[in-house]
């Protein structure tokens, strides 16, 4: 663990090193390198043996087309002497104030070939859907569940968009992100050389308080474990607002089934659904998944609005914990929880003993380790000024997460948008 660690925070030290006077957008390729070294993915194409599909000539794509005029200055080779064609997937539920802001940064989009933006309405009630431009698509959750009930609006409505477009590549992103121009490019570059699936950073901007500040710290380090495993081989984490994945390997694995009664993990529960696919050689099989880490196509979010609203959506997000199946997230969960908890443990019995010793040895330790780790990553993503909010991040942190993961464990439900999350449906 600890190697690992090592070498990932020399990889980023590497990279800060190579990018020196360039902007975030004008880092697609050095830093991404060293992940295809790990994966044995090239820059060169590989023809994937399960089946994809294309938009036939003459024919037009399932549900809609926003043909990029932009040509790629690096475009890459093609796979079959074509551009792969792409979905982008946009599930919204009352988000008017981000909609337009969205849909302008995925039609600057430099990417040149077939692209489809379908954006799908989780019965909004604040007439958001009238704000989107007529190059996009829109689909109506509504007409898709026909009055029947659905624990997971979210799996629901990429599952409904999914099943309405033939393109290769399926991209998820949320409604209160942005895209930088060429993120989309980037991604497609990632597949076009044998990726299988891409998980693409995500970052929180602006951080200009402390509220947004300890969220972009957060989220860089879930940032840090989804490079690091990624890295390595192990992809443990991703973030449904910068996911990508083969439209034949979600019909293999049969989609959400089996996940689809929990309200989350669209993302990191399908990863695993992907990792888990029996590898069986022989014709329409594929002999191993390929996973990538696109570093330099960076997501932008909105922070939440304020600790009761970062707690729901913590809270909501360690509701689909209990569900996952890889050792390693499990382990990495463990050792971050149990060491929290023991930190403030300590801080709780320190009248009793008082020799803080041992309080200033763990909390100490942590907080070092961590700044070593989220320092070079928030500098990465031209956040460096943020880590001003650490030291008193970092004593908040502990009691935050044993907080929300104690909450979690007790079977606490949260609100989401009017509705109640409920994490034991199914």
């Amino acid at each position: 663990m600890v190697w690992q660690l090592a070498n990932l925070y020399a990889w980023w030290r590497t990279e800060k090193i190579a990018g020196a006077g360039k902007s975030r957008s004008q880092l697609p390729h050095e830093g991404v390198a060293p992940f295809f070294v790990e994966q044995g993915i090239t820059q060169t194409p590989v023809q994937k043996q399960f089946p994809t599909s294309s938009f036939p000539s003459g024919e037009g794509p399932g549900v809609g087309y926003a043909q990029q005029t932009r040509s790629s200055p690096e475009l890459a080779t093609v796979l079959d002497n074509r551009q792969l064609s792409v979905a982008v997937l946009v599930p919204f539920r009352n988000e008017a104030a981000n909609l337009q802001r969205i849909a302008a940064s995925l039609l600057a989009q430099d990417y040149a070939g077939p692209t489809e933006l379908i954006f799908i309405d989780d019965h909004s009630e604040d007439g958001g859907l009238s704000l989107l431009p007529p190059e996009v698509s829109v689909l109506r959750l509504a007409d898709y569940l026909a009055g029947r009930a659905s624990p997971a609006h979210k799996k629901a409505a990429l599952t409904y968009a999914i099943s309405q477009t033939r393109a290769d590549i399926i991209i998820t992103t949320d409604a209160d992100c942005a895209w930088p121009v060429g993120g989309l490019r980037l991604l497609i570059d990632r597949f076009q050389a044998g990726a299988d699936v891409v998980l693409g950073p995500v970052v929180i901007d602006p951080a200009n308080g402390f509220c947004s500040a300890f969220q972009a710290l957060d989220l860089a380090a879930y940032q840090f474990l989804t490079a690091a495993s990624a890295w390595r081989k192990n992809p443990v984490l991703a973030n449904g607002a910068n996911f990508g994945f083969r439209r034949a390997l979600f019909a293999s694995v049969g989609g959400y089934e089996g996940v689809d009664h929990l309200p989350s993990g669209d993302d990191v529960l399908l990863l695993h659904k992907f990792k888990a696919r029996p590898q069986v050689q022989g014709e329409g099989e594929v002999q191993a998944i390929n996973f990538a880490y696109a570093a330099g196509a960076a997501v932008t979010t909105r922070p939440v609005a304020g600790w009761r609203a970062l707690w729901n959506q913590r809270l909501r997000w360690a509701g689909k914990a209990g569900a996952y199946t890889d050792k390693g997230l499990q382990l990495a969960q463990g050792l971050a929880f149990g060491l929290s908890l023991a930190i403030v443990l300590a801080f709780i019995l320190l009248p009793l003993h008082q020799r803080p010793r041992l309080l200033i040895m763990l909390w100490s330790g942590k907080a070092l380790v961590d700044y070593l780790c989220l320092r070079p990553v928030m500098q990465h993503f031209g956040q460096g000024r943020t880590m001003n909010w650490y030291p008193v991040a970092a004593l908040l942190y502990p009691f935050f997460l044993v907080a929300v993961g104690t909450a979690a464990l007790l079977g606490f439900n949260t609100p989401w948008k009017g509705r109640q999350a409920n994490r034991t449906a199914g």
